[in-house]
């Protein structure tokens, strides 16, 4: 697997009143070229910090304390400015939680499309940009003439988030960043999107980041899966590996308290407690204050993480050494 994106010991921080605030902490992973990889973790546990930072857009007073990000070998944190506005769309694009918010409300869908091509090229007539624009949006299965004179208002939930994976389309970039994609959107929707986005990395071999806590949607689409808490990655690996075989207890977890058509509701365990206090974080391991398999050391010390030759990782006290990660199990 070559890595498009590398992201090592990353640290993303935010001075608050109350002191300051670690949203990721020393932070590893990795994004394989034409794959789709999943990051997972409950909500605050730093994902979107992550994906924004790789997006070099993290909100003030947000700051990169720590660590860096390599995009196709290149440093992401040192592009100029003329390099980052040629990186982001061209290169990376992403797709954010809530399509309203991201369309402009007084603009025809067309003029924001025209808008974006003609701040990244000068080349392009308006033609060419509208018969691009109209493609996409047909290959997202939206009607093209009427969507491209529409205000974002007259469209859809699931509409306007087609919408918005069409604009991450427009300039052909090798990165997609998706942000809990289908939030806010019924079942039937959600399904739809995601046959389209699977459609897409197929046909366009673009890789993907696909940020979400939906355990069932990451085993339907993706390749690779990150576990995040409480601004760490605690465990990385294939999807299948991560599934049968998950090494953190956090991640044993949160694969136990997934609903499943093949086991009984009633075997479904959530997870005791809360995640801890950005602000006031536990010493040692952060899961360690909820985790059943919790001993002294993990309550003193933060674990190191230990990689498998299968490319498996995992940050616990459990695993000491590689060999280890095969001979105990967290279930």
């Amino acid at each position: 697997m070559k890595p498009l994106v590398e992201v090592r010991g990353l640290t993303i921080e935010f001075p608050m009143r109350a002191g300051l605030l670690r949203a990721v902490n020393e932070a590893d992973f990795v994004i394989p070229e034409g794959q789709i990889t999943a990051l997972v973790g409950e909500s605050g546990s730093g994902k979107s910090t992550m994906a924004s930072a790789i997006m070099r857009a993290i909100a003030v007073p947000g700051r990169v304390a720590e660590g860096s990000i390599h995009f196709d070998g290149h440093d992401v944190m040192s592009l100029s400015k003329k390099q980052l506005q040629s990186y982001k769309w061209e290169q990376a694009a992403m797709v954010f939680q809530a399509a309203q918010n991201a369309l402009n409300p007084v603009m025809r869908i067309k003029d924001q499309m025209v808008e974006t091509f003609r701040a990244h090229s000068k080349t392009l007539t308006e033609k060419q940009m509208l018969d691009k624009a109209r493609s996409l949006l047909d290959y997202v299965r939206l009607e093209p003439d009427r969507v491209l004179n529409a205000f974002p208002h007259e469209l859809s939930g699931g509409m306007k988030q087609r919408v918005m994976i069409a604009f991450s389309l427009l300039l052909d970039p090798q990165l997609v960043i998706l942000d809990e994609p289908t939030t806010a959107l019924d079942v039937i929707t959600q399904a739809y999107i995601f046959d389209i986005l699977t459609k897409i990395h197929k046909d366009m071999n673009i890789t993907m980041l696909l940020l979400t806590h939906d355990i069932g949607v990451v085993a339907k689409v993706a390749d690779r899966v990150g576990v995040m808490y409480a601004g760490n990655v605690v465990e990385a690996g294939g999807v299948y590996d991560m599934f049968k075989r998950p090494k953190h207890p956090y991640t044993a977890k949160l694969m136990k308290a997934v609903p499943s058509l093949y086991h009984d509701l009633a075997e479904r365990e959530g997870i005791p407690g809360s995640p801890p206090d950005l602000l006031n974080m536990p010493p040692g391991c952060p899961f360690a204050p909820r985790c059943e398999l919790a001993h002294d050391k993990c309550r003193a010390s933060s674990p190191a993480k230990v990689y498998s030759s299968a490319g498996h990782e995992v940050a616990c006290h459990l695993y000491p050494n590689a060999s280890s990660i095969s001979e105990v199990r967290t279930s």
